[in-house]
């Protein structure tokens, strides 16, 4: 009996379902939005995951940015403007606090089992940079003011 290979999705499809997800999320809370988008970005693909992104904007705007981005199998891409991908755009509330919440209050994001089993997958090298990061500590218990999903 031969086995049947797992589906993968385009990333159009990943696409909505992030749209699906984050809709779905009673509140969006930073940390949960990053962790939805860690999960939808670790469904198996057509494509294979080539980069993620976490930025933070601390200006009038107050926007954080996250982004996937995806390469075809066995082929290099010319530049990062040629991957396919999304991104999602969490407006932050105007008032950011001027320090890093306490260790193990809401660490939703990096606590939430993706599907990153092997410890040097881009998602699990991913979730350990945002442990480190300043920036994403500071906001990461906030509730975000909305958060859009671009398909790139």
């Amino acid at each position: 009996m031969s086995r049947v290979p797992p589906v993968r999705l385009q990333v159009e499809a990943l696409h909505v379902r992030l749209c699906e997800r984050i809709a779905e999320l009673h509140s969006l809370v930073v940390a949960d939005v990053v962790r939805v988008f860690l999960e939808v970005s670790s469904l198996p693909c057509e494509q294979m995951l080539w980069s993620l992104e976490f930025v933070f904007d601390e200006d009038d705007d107050r926007i954080a940015r996250l982004e996937a981005r995806f390469a075809r199998r066995g082929a290099l891409p010319a530049s990062g403007e040629d991957l396919r991908g999304y991104e999602v755009h969490v407006l932050l509330p105007k008032v950011i606090p001027a320090h890093a919440p306490a260790d193990g209050i809401a660490r939703a994001a990096t606590d939430a089992p993706v599907n990153a089993s092997a410890p040097d997958t881009l998602v699990a090298r991913f979730v350990r940079a945002l442990d480190d990061l300043g920036a994403y500590r500071t906001i990461e218990t906030l509730e975000a003011r909305s958060a859009e999903v671009y398909l790139l």
